[in-house]
């Protein structure tokens, strides 16, 4: 989903504002949104690499 956005995004869509989840009072950009799912994308990734590499050099 991510991807397909990221192909056709305009920015006009990326300043559209939308509703954040957590607090009604305060609304979110599209940028904003998205680059909380890429940055958590990011990390999530850090961490299962890291994981591996941990698993991998505890078998050598």
């Amino acid at each position: 989903m991510v991807r397909d956005l990221l192909a056709t995004v305009t920015p006009e869509l990326l300043a559209e504002e939308r509703r954040n989840p957590h607090d009604d009072r305060y609304a979110e950009t599209v940028l904003s949104c998205l680059r909380t799912i890429l940055e958590e994308e990011w990390e999530h990734h850090r961490y299962a690499v890291r994981d591996l590499d941990a698993i991998e050099a505890g078998a050598a």
